[in-house]
């Protein structure tokens, strides 16, 4: 039997640990010992350190907060690395960089160990239902031997090509969501600004040709709502975007829209914090533009 380590149980760690070990046994890590605790499952095992994972697991799943992190964790100091067995395989579910995956699977490839992508994008709502899109980049080889433990996790599992391409798309995706959620914010404070309703607004946006996960998803659930919270961070998204913005360079790609949204995101993060929920955002464009998008 294949034994699976998963390490990182944050806002997307957590509710994919839970979905994948409620059909698969397997050993979850994280430096926060009390988030282990939140994990219950006859079919999950807790477990001390680093070391135990390598040592018993042949499979190790990664999710945490970018690139570096996980660089670290697999051959930095003390690294995972140390106790993986030759021919295990890393499945990154990290929302990473690319290039940097590139790389450590550079190093990696000398102890014959593997490395894939495979970033997630649907959000913590998406996770806890089973549903979230699976985005890998891997060889057809490689993502045959990880498919069963995917799909334990979402039906929704996409390859996206070789390594590097799951990470590529999550970070152009990242981008697209934080450009079309400025554009929304933006048509919609024109709307109320001419009398209409909020919620009436986005209710017919969403029925029409303007549709996007904004006019579903992040006004009705996060805005509408007055709860002011996604569990998406801005500083994660800066990060995110940045990796795309990052590509588009290395391949001479000119984005004015994509430097306008950054500048909009620096501003939010400016004036609430680094790690302020990505629902700022509406704060921002509600003083830009004067028209309220919260409820009153």
């Amino acid at each position: 039997m294949v034994n699976i380590g998963f390490i990182g149980l944050g806002n997307m760690g957590l509710p994919l640990a839970k979905q994948l070990g409620s059909k698969i046994h397997i050993k979850v890590f994280d430096r926060e010992i009390d988030k282990m605790a939140n994990l219950k499952s006859d079919f999950i095992s807790p477990s001390q350190s680093i070391e135990d994972l390598g040592k018993n697991c042949s499979v190790i799943i990664t999710c945490l907060p970018s690139s570096i992190e996980v660089k670290e964790l697999l051959i930095g100091k003390n690294g995972l690395t140390r106790y993986l067995k030759p021919g295990s395989i890393i499945i990154d579910m990290t929302s990473g960089d690319p290039m940097i995956t590139r790389d450590i699977s550079i190093e990696l490839s000398k102890l014959d160990i593997e490395i894939v992508d495979a970033p997630v994008s649907g959000g913590p709502k998406a996770a806890n239902a089973g549903t979230i899109s699976i985005i890998v980049g891997a060889s057809h080889i490689q993502l045959k031997r990880i498919e069963p433990i995917l799909y334990a996790i979402s039906n929704n599992v996409f390859h996206a090509g070789s390594l590097g391409s799951g990470h590529a798309i999550k970070a152009g995706n990242n981008l697209l969501n934080l450009i079309c959620r400025l554009a929304t914010f933006e048509i919609t404070s024109i709307l109320i600004n001419d009398g209409i309703e909020p919620g009436r607004a986005i209710e017919i946006l969403q029925k029409s040709s303007g549709r996007n996960y904004t006019t579903e998803i992040t006004i009705p659930d996060n805005i509408l709502s007055g709860k002011m919270h996604q569990g998406f961070a801005t500083g994660l998204m800066k990060k995110d975007s940045k990796t795309a913005l990052s590509i588009a360079q290395r391949h001479h790609t000119d984005t004015p829209m994509a430097n306008l949204a950054m500048s909009i995101l620096e501003k939010t993060i400016s004036e609430y914090g680094i790690e302020s929920d990505m629902s700022s955002l509406a704060l921002t464009y509600e003083k830009i533009t004067g028209a309220r998008i919260r409820p009153k």
